[in-house]
């Protein structure tokens, strides 16, 4: 009897073993950030068709389950619940708001699975009256986060705003958890390095409800006359802005945008060209593993990537596999460590968690990004001058 009984926990332990690997995946599939949730969904559905034709994870086909944040934070909250409880998942992934990331916060705590994120920027770093996504969440053991923080965005921009030999800055950003620090680092920043901040001013972003109706803000652009006009917002906030700018006649001699991401085929708009702004990712990168990543996906989708989160999304999903296969267990012990310890490689190079400065583990810094100009249609990137496709194009 005792035979019979250990015969038949080791085929219930077999049949566990064989059971596939899910990993739930919260991403603004709809709504104002769309766009960029679409480029996440593709990045996804490339990196598991690739997973599984190399076998998988633990020797089976690698599932993933998609669920519609919409970057709202009731949405996002109710969506991962979904996935926690009826589609039982053990690995979280995706991500993109800060005020939907803010909001899932405490059910994060609850569940404690592991949750790899890819949005969430917002890190309370230098704000005494705001708790960020890095502050409440970057001891956690089981929480890693691949993109850098909005201080790291900031920061990277700083030595080309040095060597374009900028005197003044207008700063407009969205009011909320993304924007607001950002906006306080960048200030800090620059005011730093010797540079006026003519004009700080705060706007709702359209993917919290904001008309679009940037004109009264724009005017007071126009009366500061600064050097550079620098804005972070949503994708959605992108074309209203640059095209009332033309309207209005308002021509700052360089504008730069710090949006998470760029919404599809912006780049065609007239009024966008020569506006500037930050990529992580662009099909020209010169690297191998950018090439073949471009590839890969033009193959699959019919379109080279023209958002630097299908890159991450796609860098984010290949690193569980590694991790997951690496440990030979969905043990959330062991898979924690692998991803602690382990090296990835992405479309932007290797890459691994490192700490930051509350986060245990952070995957990209200021060094992942590039900065980009709208020329003629096609997104070149101008800095740094090792990685420039193109020469920085003088509109003024």
């Amino acid at each position: 009897m005792k035979k019979l009984y250990a015969v038949l926990f080791a085929a219930v332990v077999g049949l566990a073993s064989a059971q596939p690997v899910t990993i739930g995946i919260l991403s603004p599939l709809t709504g104002g950030a769309a766009g960029t949730g679409q480029a996440q969904r593709a990045g996804f559905e490339l990196a598991l068709k690739e997973i599984n034709e190399a076998g998988g994870v633990l020797g089976q086909p690698l599932r993933i389950v998609i669920e519609d944040d919409r970057a709202d934070p009731a949405t996002a909250v109710a969506a991962f619940e979904k996935l926690m409880t009826e589609d039982g998942v053990e690995f979280i992934a995706g991500g993109f708001s800060s005020g939907a990331t803010l909001a899932l916060v405490e059910s994060f705590r609850t569940f404690q699975p592991i949750v790899s994120w890819i949005g969430g920027a917002s890190s309370g770093i230098g704000n005494d009256d705001f708790d960020g996504i890095e502050e409440l969440l970057g001891q956690e053991e089981w929480f890693f986060h691949i993109h850098p923080w909005d201080y790291q965005n900031v920061e990277a921009t700083f030595d080309f705003i040095r060597d374009l030999g900028v005197q003044s800055v207008a700063v407009l950003h969205e009011d909320g958890a993304f924007g607001t620090p950002g906006a306080a680092g960048l200030e800090a920043g620059v005011e730093a390095m010797g540079i006026d901040v003519v004009l700080r001013e705060a706007f709702t972003s359209t993917l919290a409800g904001g008309t679009g109706d940037f004109r009264a803000t724009l005017s007071k652009v126009g009366a500061a006359n600064p050097d550079m006009l620098y804005w972070i917002g949503y994708d959605s906030d992108a074309q209203p802005l640059s095209s009332q700018l033309k309207e209005l006649g308002v021509a700052p001699k360089f504008v730069f945008g710090a949006p998470p991401g760029w919404p599809t085929g912006i780049e065609q708009a007239p009024e966008m060209e020569c506006v500037m702004g930050l990529i992580g990712y662009l099909p020209n990168l010169p690297n191998p593993e950018a090439v073949a990543f471009a590839e890969a996906y033009r193959q699959m989708h019919g379109t080279y990537p023209d958002n630097y989160m299908a890159a991450l999304a796609y860098t984010q999903l290949w690193s569980y596999a590694d991790a997951i296969n690496a440990a030979g267990t969905t043990d959330q012990a062991a898979v924690i460590e692998k991803l602690k310890t382990m090296t990835f490689r992405s479309p932007m190079g290797e890459w691994s968690f490192k700490p930051s400065t509350v986060a245990k583990h952070q995957g990209f810094g200021a060094d992942m990004w590039l900065v980009f100009q709208f020329q003629n249609g096609v997104r070149e990137i101008v800095w740094p001058a090792d990685r420039a496709t193109a020469p920085l194009a003088a509109c003024r």
